[in-house]
């Protein structure tokens, strides 16, 4: 678990802050909550499940069960109460949810954070995520680029997920890559945008397939089965919406939730898919592959990369975006 040990005082920023979320007398108060306790607090609201806050602050879930009483007593809520098999937040926790974020992002940024930012010495550890085809595109080339110019630096580096947008917004990671149509179907508040990725679709078939050498038609994608890429939670991807919006039929045959494994599943099948063209020419010879122009519109492919505004002006944070786009150049 990150220690936070501070001094405090009885005005400013920082006791404007805390006030939203004792919502009492702040100096009564603020001597009886350890700042600690706003760590497993946040991890808390984030989970609503002791066993999962305890593993993600490395903490023994006795440990964490004790931490939840002591802030229940403090704050005078029972904050998780149980609904059949699972923990939900009581009125009160939901509304410390964006405040208790605020006060922690701003004891990292203000205080735990070093004012300046050298990529040759310092040591920090960034959190990024994005779809499997933006780190193989953008994250290789960021890690060696990083690799090189700062060595004491960690890249903590995560797939897409259903709350990565959440994240984000509540200031929990540093970067997120995400489809442009997602963003803009969910816009994202307090939040920055860069975009990263501009790129084409093509389609892809195994180097003997019957269309390789050609192009690929709306009537030979119905001729021939389709290999699809899924979400874990079985959603369609953005291409196969484009289709479907286009009245193109296909007949899927296979699925897949490795986006990156799609071109290395074609070998040896009359299997077609369709994948972003910059990703295709990687992988052309490992996975035996030729790629097809699309004689059909779709929509382009791209990505941005989203952080929370408070970061905007970290000189670490900023190096790094600066990295980010350059690779992606």
């Amino acid at each position: 678990m990150r220690e936070v040990v501070l001094w405090y005082s009885s005005h400013g920023w920082f006791t404007d802050a805390v006030r939203e979320v004792l919502r009492g007398d702040v100096a009564m108060n603020l001597g009886q909550l350890d700042l600690n306790l706003l760590v497993v607090l946040d991890a808390l609201l984030r989970e609503k499940n002791v066993t999962r806050a305890a593993a993600g602050l490395h903490m023994s879930q006795p440990a964490t069960s004790s931490a939840l009483a002591r802030l229940r007593k403090v704050l005078g809520d029972p904050l998780l109460v149980k609904r059949g098999r699972y923990l939900e937040l009581t009125p009160r926790a939901e509304s410390l949810v964006g405040p208790v974020r605020e006060v922690l992002a701003l004891i990292e940024q203000r205080i735990v954070a070093p004012p300046g930012f050298d990529p040759t010495q310092d040591e920090r550890v960034f959190t990024l995520l994005a779809s499997d085809y933006a780190g193989v595109t953008l994250f290789r080339p960021l890690l060696r680029r990083v690799g090189d110019l700062a060595p004491n630096l960690r890249l903590d580096l995560g797939g897409l997920t259903a709350h990565a947008l959440n994240m984000i917004e509540r200031d929990e990671i540093d970067l997120v890559i995400v489809p442009d149509s997602l963003a803009e179907a969910r816009p994202l508040a307090d939040c920055f945008s860069m975009q990263v990725v501009r790129d084409r679709y093509v389609g892809a078939v195994w180097s003997k397939h019957p269309l390789a050498g050609g192009t690929l038609s709306a009537e030979g994608l119905g001729r021939h089965p389709y290999l699809a890429f899924t979400s874990p939670g079985g959603a369609i991807s953005l291409m196969d919406e484009d289709l479907e919006r286009a009245g193109i039929r296909y007949r899927v045959e296979a699925t897949s939730v490795s986006f990156t494994a799609m071109p290395f599943l074609l070998a040896g099948t009359r299997l077609i898919t369709i994948i972003p063209e910059s990703f295709g020419r990687q992988v052309t010879a490992a996975a035996d592959i030729v790629l097809l122009d699309l004689e059909f519109a779709v929509r382009p492919v791209r990505e941005s990369m989203y952080w929370h505004n408070r970061r905007d002006a970290d000189r670490g944070h900023r190096w790094l975006r600066n990295q980010l786009y350059a690779v992606a150049q």
